[in-house]
């Protein structure tokens, strides 16, 4: 167990909070120490000197693509950047309009809210949403295979919960909507960064993710990948002068797709956010998911161990799990929550579901110290 943890150097990387032991990488990993020099380098300094610096500045976001498509195994020019997953996801189902006549929209409760509340919302645009039942595994194919029909065009599963950690099989649920007729995306803002995300292999039409949360990039740098047998036949409705052929041509009669997921990208974009993703993309590559991986199994492995059979009135998590460790700790969460604050342990709750996430900057230091509190 102890081969695959991390060496204490690996902290080193990374700003960390002082007086704190941060556990909350599920909602906001920590920055990374090369954040504040590369954002100067490659935004400020290219701007005080020459004034107009779009070619500096999108330079900067091919940076960002080729060491994105290089961490998941993907082509650069499958992806797109975007503010965030709802912009994404808003963007790739503008363009299934015109290329298919289902309009059935098919996830789980359990989704983060933001893909229902964008769902639901297209309702007046002839769509509909299907939820799989309430108590259904997630991680069952299927569970998913049963509430699919001809109606259902898309299926939007999250490879890692953000309510219990349910690690999902991208690729046999995958398999299941394209058996279908349907086309799959997967959620993995829960999973990039500690848990290895293959598109390629999984067989799914697209990606939406996130740099916030285990990739240590901060919030403004979502993304979109789009499959390569899509990369030309879907026409997003929501575009805008960046998602032209090219941008700068300026015939506002003449409007052409760009011929890669740029076409997805739409109006002026951000630069400053894709910077700073690029930034926390080569650190977890530098160190490896694979390793921050292992590295995280083994201290959830030890928090588990130890804590586990003094807690019985908890219920831990049971089949195969993400970064985050969801326990629902029941009618102690007041106590715990207490507890937690008390001695400056930084986690979260979802009602009564505490979510402790290790990152390749946690040691078995921390998770002695959240044992020595909650035991």
């Amino acid at each position: 167990m102890n081969g695959a943890l991390l060496p204490e150097a690996t902290r080193d990387r990374f700003h960390l909070p002082p007086d704190a032991i941060y556990l909350k990488s599920h909602s906001v990993g920590c920055q990374p120490r090369t954040a504040e020099a590369l954002l100067r380098d490659k935004l400020l300094v290219p701007w005080r000197e020459t004034g107009e610096a779009w070619p500096h500045w999108l330079d900067a976001i091919d940076e960002w693509r080729a060491a994105l498509a290089g961490l998941i195994g993907v082509e650069a020019r499958d992806l797109c950047p975007a503010a965030n997953v709802s912009a994404g996801l808003s963007r790739y189902i503008s363009a299934l309009g015109q290329a298919t006549e289902r309009r059935t929209i098919l996830l789980a409760p359990s989704a983060f809210p933001t893909i229902g509340y964008l769902a639901s919302g297209l309702a007046a645009a002839g769509w509909k949403t299907r939820y799989l039942p309430d108590a259904a595994d997630v991680r069952d194919p299927a569970n998913w295979a049963a509430a699919l029909d001809d109606d259902v065009a898309l299926v939007i599963a999250m490879h890692v919960s953000s309510n219990s950690g349910a690690l999902t099989d991208m690729a046999a649920i995958a398999a299941a909507a394209k058996a279908a007729g349907a086309r799959c995306i997967a959620d993995c803002a829960q999973s990039v960064g500690v848990v290895p995300v293959t598109p390629a292999s999984w067989g799914v039409d697209a990606v939406l993710g996130t740099s916030v949360k285990w990739l240590c990039g901060g919030p403004g740098a979502g993304w979109l990948w789009v499959a390569p047998h899509d990369r030309t036949a879907l026409l997003p409705v929501e575009r805008g002068w960046w998602s032209h052929e090219n941008p700068f041509e300026m015939d506002i009669r003449d409007f052409r797709y760009a011929p890669d997921a740029r076409r997805w990208w739409g109006g002026t974009p951000d630069v400053a956010p894709f910077i700073l993703s690029t930034t926390g993309i080569e650190e977890i590559a530098a160190i490896g998911v694979d390793a921050v991986r292992a590295h995280n199994r083994a201290l959830q492995a030890l928090l588990r161990d130890a804590l586990e059979a003094r807690t019985p009135q908890w219920r831990w998590p049971a089949g195969a799990i993400g970064g985050t460790l969801c326990i629902d700790t029941g009618t102690d969460q007041p106590r715990v929550a207490a507890l937690l604050a008390e001695n400056q342990l930084r986690a979260d709750f979802r009602g009564t579901i505490l979510r402790l996430s290790f990152h390749a900057y946690n040691s078995v230091a921390d998770v002695e110290a959240v044992v020595a509190v909650l035991s």
